[in-house]
């Protein structure tokens, strides 16, 4: 296993960033008056938005198929130790859990201001979806093997490097460094506004209906709107420092009854289709240095994921079939 499974987030964007605060601190703020075309189309219930197509895959997801298409070559340089299974949805929904924007991280993965959806409020309630299926516990065992460790130091140089390096061009996951920045600009700028759009008029209308629609959940302190929940009072989960941590892996019935009533309240309430507007109208234009660093970026990379859940279905082991 490549020992690198996910890049701090914390100082990538410091170009870009730095190039605002200069406009900033001569009062010259950059205006956002720059049109981008949507990089994929309009879909409330994807819950897709303008920027999406310049985001990276999960860096975990990505790590691991770059470990299983880098077998064959591995092994003729003698070092037969194929990976232990894992799913691409567990890789996936482990790298949200940890990509938040806890510790000031300024591009959080785009599913941490995604709305809750049906299906996952009758399966999970407010649990997230399931990273059982990233098997973090055999990955890390394999990848820190005394034994394995010892063989990949005995390789000549450069060996190990030449088959992952040759792993990457198969899969396309080699990203350079405008590319990278795109990605985490794109992230960040779907961030914020994700979270402006939620002061939008509509919205905050919208958000009024849905706290009526919720009254009758007999939730003590009900939130001013959908963002809120779960709340303490739920006991779901509660904040440890920069962490969430739940309170039990899996949700109970009341849970479960609280989150399909919040999202038939969104749907109802109007609130879902207002902050999709909302979010979906505020990305359409970005400032001037936000549009050159997205002109260096790449919008291939919902293929490139594609790619890598196709190959994770095909190479991995087969899991054990208690994983979600």
């Amino acid at each position: 296993m490549q020992i690198t499974n996910r890049v701090a987030k914390t100082g990538t964007l410091v170009v870009v960033l730095a190039g605002l605060a200069t406009a900033v601190v001569h009062g010259l703020p950059e205006r956002a008056d720059v049109a981008v075309a949507p990089t994929v189309e309009q879909d409330s219930t994807a819950w897709a938005m303008p920027l999406d197509a310049f985001v990276a895959p999960a860096s975990s997801k990505t790590t691991y198929a770059e470990d299983l298409v880098a077998e064959p070559c591995l092994r003729k340089a003698g070092i037969d130790d194929p990976a232990p299974w894992a799913t691409a949805a567990g890789l996936q929904a482990d790298d949200d859990a940890a990509d938040t924007a806890a510790r000031a991280n300024p591009a959080p993965a785009l599913a941490t201001t995604r709305p809750l959806t049906t299906a996952l409020a009758e399966a999970r309630g407010y649990h997230g979806p399931s990273a059982a299926g990233a098997n973090q516990e055999g990955l890390r065992k394999w990848g820190y093997d005394p034994d394995r460790q010892a063989a990949f130091a005995a390789l000549p140089d450069d060996v190990a490097a030449r088959c992952w390096k040759a792993a990457r061009k198969t899969l396309g996951t080699t990203l350079r460094g405008t590319e990278q920045t795109a990605s985490e600009l794109a992230q960040h700028l779907t961030y914020l506004a994700a979270l402006d759009a939620r002061q939008d008029d509509p919205v905050r209308t919208a958000a009024a209906g849905w706290r009526t629609c919720m009254a009758p959940s007999g939730v003590p302190d009900l939130p001013e709107g959908p963002e809120g929940m779960p709340t303490p009072s739920m006991h779901v989960s509660a904040r440890d420092g920069d962490h969430v941590v739940l309170f039990s892996d899996d949700p109970g019935k009341a849970e479960v009854a609280v989150a399909e009533r919040d999202v038939a309240c969104q749907e109802s309430s109007g609130y879902r289709s207002a902050l999709y507007a909302a979010e979906w109208e505020r990305l359409l234009h970005v400032t001037a240095t936000d549009a050159a660093v997205l002109r260096k970026g790449s919008t291939r990379q919902p293929q490139v994921d594609a790619r890598l859940d196709r190959v994770i279905a095909r190479l991995a082991p087969a899991a054990p079939t208690v994983v979600d």
